[in-house]
């Protein structure tokens, strides 16, 4: 009997292997599938983000293009050409339509100028928040949008076609990319010069602009007192009767050849009495109190006093009105040497030049705001001996206090401030690094800080317009310029690396100072120089440090040639908006 093995059988091997070969081919045709439909589907994205991103930046332009056509048009509006609000109707938004579609093909994508871009109105709202109304005009906002969502492929605006849409059932698929771009909202501080040069071109033996047109100026002057017809508090008296004041009552006026001062007063009858013992003719101007508000009637002494500086002043005039006691000399004495409101309470009613027409060109500038519409604010300081942040006003006729809003979009509270003011209201002198100091305090606090005490608002660009007719000529005791202060850095006009505007003069150099701490935080400066007498060169150098605008207002011949120039300079800084940004978060909207 044989034994029985249990030694185990021998395992084909062979047929083994064989199974094991067609396994991994299956695994390996479908992880060659999958691995196919991944890098079908990363070249596929990958055109995806490329196309995206041309698109982005297509529309980005486009946006940016547009809202230039807007700038443009509201600064030819500021050169006298076309209207400042911009509406459907503006021929600035066809422009607008047209540019973005060029711009967008020009970087190969497709828009249609009409129903991919639109307009809107973007305002200051809560919370420091910038909504954007759209189709709401003044246009400051436009939106233009890159679609790729028709399901014709061979469409301009067809969608995107996958290369290896098989690979994941999709063979095409939609894009769209948007951008918005906006004219930023200004907050604007006005500092305006308020010197006793303000009026030099009304006052006689000191205007460049001739004698005849001094002459106009001043019968201007008493005719608009006369037409105003200021009274003496609680009375009905006439400060300026039509009679004039005993033989003071004519324009050229009486001449009296005597230079003794009491005989002339005499002769003049500037001293008769009224029955009850009071001046007859009382010196016109008594000046205002620390309120503001008007004093009363002269005494006799003090008028007969005041009589007497101006006989003092008539004699010693040269030319054609040396001893001619009239209401042009008269005038002139109280512009020239009793201009402030301390002592000269109705001058602000009349127009003396160059500040009437500075003053008719703060009123223009406000009005081309309102037309313009686009959220700006507005503020101002005024400058003579010191500056003043003007917050509240009162002159017994009018009281206005702005002091929890300074700067704001009520307009005509603005402007009927500055309308009220006259040259020579701080005095004499020209402290304009004070004025712009207190300007970017206003809107930018002490430290710089708007959320401290300035009244900027976030988002709003900060803005000044200072202007002068004269030479600075104040600062603060024992101040000079640091030594680190680089002047290549702000005066390099021609970007040699050497300042092509320097100067030794400390209060000059204090205003330039000043100019450029408000501009390291942000603000932006336009200058106006006027008259033959202004700065210029300094004047220059701030604008150009910022990135502002100069304007020259050389006078002219007449002063209707300076007004007509101021004017026009005040209608250039109101139409220099900011350049045009993109915003990130516009909102649907509707």
């Amino acid at each position: 009997m044989k034994a029985t093995s249990s030694a185990p059988r021998p395992i084909a091997r062979g047929r083994s292997r064989q199974r094991r070969r067609g396994v991994i081919v299956v695994l390996t045709g479908f992880c060659l599938c999958a691995i196919f439909a991944f890098v079908a589907l990363s070249v596929d994205a990958g055109r995806m983000v490329l196309t995206s991103t041309k698109m982005q930046n297509a529309v980005d332009a486009a946006a940016l293009a547009a809202a230039q056509e807007i700038q443009a048009a509201v600064y030819a509006a500021g050169q006298g050409q076309g209207s400042a609000s911009i509406d459907a109707n503006s021929i600035a938004i066809a422009a607008a339509r047209n540019m973005a579609a060029q711009v967008a093909q020009a970087n190969g994508v497709y828009i249609d100028p009409i129903a991919d871009v639109r307009f809107g109105k973007r305002t200051y709202g809560a919370g420091n928040s910038w909504p954007i109304q759209w189709n709401a005009s003044p246009y400051n906002v436009v939106q233009v949008t890159a679609r790729r969502t028709n399901s014709d492929t061979s469409a301009p605006d067809g969608e995107l076609p996958l290369a290896f849409g098989w690979a994941v059932g999709r063979s095409q698929v939609p894009l769209q990319a948007s951008a918005t771009a906006f004219v930023e909202a200004r907050d604007l501080v006005v500092v305006l010069d308020v010197s006793a040069s303000m009026n030099d071109d009304s006052t006689l033996n000191q205007s460049g602009l001739g004698q005849s047109h001094v002459e106009a100026s001043l019968d201007a002057m008493w005719n608009a007192l006369r037409s105003a017809d200021p009274k003496w508090p609680n009375t009905n008296v006439s400060k300026f009767p039509a009679t004039g004041f005993g033989l003071v009552n004519s324009p050229v006026g009486k001449y009296v050849s005597s230079s003794d001062t009491n005989t002339i007063f005499n002769t003049l009858k500037l001293g008769e009495r009224n029955a009850d013992g009071s001046a007859k003719h009382p010196f016109p101007q008594a000046g205002r109190n620390s309120s503001g508000n008007p004093k009363g009637k002269p005494s006799n002494s003090t008028s007969d006093s005041l009589w007497k500086s101006y006989i003092n002043y008539a004699k010693g005039l040269s030319g054609d009105y040396r001893k001619q006691y009239g209401y042009r000399t008269l005038l002139s004495f109280l512009q020239d040497q009793r201009f402030d409101p301390s002592d000269s309470e109705d001058l602000w009613r009349t127009p003396h030049y160059p500040f009437h027409a500075n003053r008719n060109g703060m009123s223009l500038f406000l009005d081309f705001l309102t037309e313009l519409d686009f959220g700006d604010e507005v503020g101002w300081v005024a400058y003579g001996e010191w500056a003043v942040q003007q917050k509240t006003f009162n002159d017994g006729e009018v009281s206005i206090d702005i002091s929890s809003d300074p700067i704001t979009s009520n307009y005509a509270t603005i402007d009927s401030m500055q309308r009220r003011h006259q040259a020579g209201e701080y005095n004499g002198w020209t402290a304009m690094g004070d004025g712009i100091l207190k300007a970017r305090e206003l809107l930018l606090g002490a430290d710089g800080d708007p959320n401290d005490d300035g009244y900027s608002r976030y988002g709003a660009r900060p803005t000044m317009l200072i202007m002068t007719d004269g030479q600075t000529n104040q600062r603060p005791n024992n101040w000079s310029l640091p030594g680190s202060f680089d002047w290549s850095k702000w005066t390099d006009y021609d970007g040699d690396g050497v300042a092509d505007y320097t100067t030794t003069d400390k209060n000059k150099q204090y205003a330039l100072y000043q100019a450029t701490k408000a501009i390291e935080l942000g603000c932006t400066l336009h200058t106006l120089a006027v008259g033959a007498g202004a700065d210029r060169d300094l004047m220059k150098a701030i604008a150009f440090a910022s990135g502002g605008i100069y304007i020259d207002v050389p006078g002219g011949s007449s002063v209707a040639d300076m007004e007509e120039q101021l004017m026009d300079a005040f209608r250039q800084i109101a139409s220099k908006v900011p350049p045009a940004k993109l915003v990130y978060d516009a909102g649907g909207g509707s």
